[in-house]
């Protein structure tokens, strides 16, 4: 799982991938029962600047989008297939809104910048 810190010395945005280990407890009472978790361990395994995360996720998600595709739907990749903490997965959609030069009229999807028709008269410097 992924989560987000500032750099102390630069304030740059970094990423943290974390293993959180844990030992899960059941505990039956008749017919309820109760689960408390104990966290044994937690280990960093990567960090990457938030610059290096959207270029990787870049690579592999650009075939993938589309005109109109659902923000929720992003969210969820990044989730599931990156292991982004749900709780930083609007700052990356930002990001990758900006590098794929795309906009979010709706705030629910995502649709390509396309020049227009003026833009293409405006003489060149």
């Amino acid at each position: 799982m992924y989560i987000k810190t500032k750099c102390l010395v630069c304030g740059t945005n970094q990423y943290h991938n974390l293993n959180l280990y844990a030992l899960e407890e059941t505990h039956f009472i008749g017919l309820e029962s109760a689960t408390k978790y104990t966290v044994e361990n937690i280990e960093v395994t990567d960090t990457v600047t938030e610059e290096e995360l959207v270029h990787e996720i870049l690579q592999d998600l650009r075939p993938y989008v589309h005109d109109g595709i659902d923000v929720g739907d992003i969210c969820r990749i990044l989730e599931k297939s990156y292991g982004i903490a749900a709780a930083y997965c609007w700052d990356l959609v930002a990001r990758l809104k900006i590098e794929m030069d795309m906009y979010c009229p709706d705030r629910h999807h995502l649709y390509f910048v396309k020049p227009s028709n003026h833009s293409k008269n405006l003489p060149k410097h």
